[in-house]
């Protein structure tokens, strides 16, 4: 009795993952998937605080690339999860640790362009190499059970251990040139998975669409979007807000209102198309999308600062003649871009 407890005790705790090609087509998203969700609200928070400090066009170029390393953690964890994840205590403790070292890259997003960079580089790289631990438990399995994916498991394997040792090294440089290596990490990345979802094996198994797939992206759109609120509510917080701060505020809420709007009519509930490439192109379309929220809008956190009245003024007002053209040209390009991807374009 009690052998047959700590078998399946020990069974529970490390069991292997799922292999490749052996997706759940009709799973839900499960509650430890929307927990693990959560520590990126902290990330990305973090990240946009920066930028509605910084509304600059070097700040937002920063912004740009830390949002691009969150993404990219972002997509290699849901990914993992719904691919090879199990309802097990492997899978629960691979995921809070991963949350864990999250919780610290949360830390140092803020300056992560600045003083916190080596930090950030360091805990970033961290995250990379459990990811490629990860992968590669998977890319074991494969060796028994499905060879036809050795081959692509060992590119994405080999990729992000890679990553893991150039984002780990550029810890060393100074803030310009480490920007500059995050921004070539997250190009060869989007290159790479584009590569890969190209690729005849994952093109035609490894990577099948699936409802879960399309509502784990549609909670990732609504939680950058939450950051639009939180940042009218901060912005309209401040004790000395006048008439043009809060109409800035509510044009700010109405440009979230119209992403959220576009968004789940237009392509949130869609399916994509079942061929790799397709499936690739439309996760990658949704990152752009995304980043246009959280970066256009991520000064909507700090619609008053508390700088001179005429300052402030001045900055509402600006901010008031792009929130509104930027959000209709941002919404219709990532529409169109995701209509095409899922058949109706």
């Amino acid at each position: 009795m009690t052998g047959g407890i700590r078998g399946a005790l020990r069974q529970w705790l490390w069991s292997p993952p799922r292999g490749h090609g052996e997706v759940s087509s009709d799973r839900t998203v499960s509650a430890l998937e929307l927990f693990y969700d959560l520590v990126y609200v902290a990330v990305i928070s973090r990240a946009a605080h920066h930028l509605a400090e910084h509304v600059t066009a070097r700040g937002f170029l920063e912004f740009t690339v830390v949002f691009g390393l969150i993404w990219a953690a972002w997509i290699n964890g849901s990914l993992y999860l719904e691919l090879h994840g199990r309802e097990d205590g492997r899978t629960r403790n691979t995921v809070f640790l991963q949350m864990g070292i999250l919780v610290l890259l949360a830390v140092f997003a803020t300056e992560a362009a600045g003083d916190d960079g080596t930090a950030f580089a360091l805990v970033y790289a961290l995250f990379l190499a459990v990811m490629a631990w990860l992968w590669y438990s998977v890319r074991r399995q494969d060796l028994v059970e499905h060879p036809e994916f050795l081959a692509p498991a060992a590119r994405y394997v080999a990729g992000m251990a890679i990553g893991a040792v150039v984002i780990a090294a550029s810890a060393a440089l100074p803030a310009g040139p480490r920007l500059a290596v995050w921004a070539a990490f997250g190009l060869a990345w989007l290159g790479g998975m584009v590569a890969l979802g190209h690729s005849a094996v994952i093109d035609n198994q490894g990577l099948p669409p699936t409802d879960s797939l399309v509502e784990r992206f549609g909670l990732f759109t609504i939680i950058v979007l939450g950051e639009v609120i939180v940042g009218v509510v901060n912005g309209l917080s401040i004790p000395d807000r006048d008439l043009t701060t809060v109409a800035t505020g509510m044009i700010a809420l109405a440009v979230g209102f119209g992403f959220w709007w576009n968004y789940f009519d237009l392509v949130g509930r869609r399916m994509p198309r079942g061929d790799g490439g397709s499936l690739i192109t439309w996760m990658l379309s949704r990152r752009r999308c995304r980043h246009g929220r959280g970066g256009r809008l991520g000064p909507a956190r700090t619609l008053a600062p508390r700088p001179p009245a005429r300052r402030r003024a001045l900055r509402a007002l600006d901010l008031r003649r792009q929130l509104l053209p930027a959000g209709r040209r941002l919404g219709a390009g990532a529409g169109h871009v995701m209509l095409v991807q899922t058949g109706d374009g």
